[in-house]
């Protein structure tokens, strides 16, 4: 997992377009991976992907805590979601086919590995490509409860093994686009299909933290923990 000064040079060097710039960036953090989610009126955190995912990532989710039994049942008001040290963001919908579902399945999929990033044309997910398998690569893997490593059979892990399975041709999947030497792009929206909230600061600490908050054409919403990215200080 790369620090976030070799992921600005990554996104810098070779993800971004021409005359392309870097806003926001989230990620880096083994511990703050998990979202929660109300779509169609259902609580759920963590939350797991509804739609196919890419099955050839090494991810490891062996050490990676489940929120709190708080955060877990819906017992909080509000924001309170953010001072959970194991979530990362929020997704609403009002049904699961909204663009916000998809981006939140590949932050979901990519775990520790996934990074969020914002820039004046469009949002996305990446990772770098040395979390691909190398032996897939060609290849359209196919995932089965068998071939799970025994550490994902268990915990967190296991809830992604229903929408690794789904998948059936990982380059009919529109979000599987390779974004630049050292960054595979797994999903991303242009500009103008999403706005972004003026109010980008969340929960009860007076400081708050630091959020990139985008409503979708669609009506749905992810909310992802980020920084700005101010040149010269990272």
């Amino acid at each position: 997992m790369k620090s976030e000064k070799q992921l600005i040079k990554l996104v810098e060097e070779g993800w971004l377009q021409q005359g392309e710039k870097l806003q926001e960036f989230g990620g880096g953090d083994r511990e703050r991976v998990h979202l929660g989610a109300a779509i169609g009126g259902r609580h759920e955190a963590p939350y797991a992907p509804q739609h196919p995912i890419r099955n050839d990532l090494e991810v490891d989710f062996a050490d990676v805590p489940y929120p709190t039994i708080v955060v877990q049942e819906g017992r909080f008001h509000g924001d309170e979601w953010v001072h959970d040290p194991t979530i990362r963001g929020w997704v609403s919908a009002d049904s699961p086919g909204r663009e916000a579902v998809r981006c939140a399945d590949q932050l979901v999929a990519a775990g520790p590995e996934g990074w969020f990033i914002g820039t004046d044309r469009r949002i996305a997910v990446v990772v770098e490509s040395a979390v691909l398998r190398k032996s897939d690569v060609g290849e359209v893997p196919e995932a089965s409860a068998a071939e799970e490593p025994a550490n994902e059979t268990k915990g967190f892990g296991r809830l992604l093994g229903k929408a690794r399975s789904a998948i059936n041709a990982v380059s009919e999947l529109s979000g599987s686009l390779l974004g630049g030497e050292g960054l595979v792009t797994l999903w991303e929206c242009p500009r103008e299909r999403f706005s972004k909230a003026a109010k980008d600061v969340k929960g009860r600490w007076s400081t708050g933290s630091g959020f990139s908050i985008n409503r979708f054409d669609d009506g749905s919403t992810i909310e992802v923990a980020s920084k700005i990215h101010l040149p010269g200080f990272q």
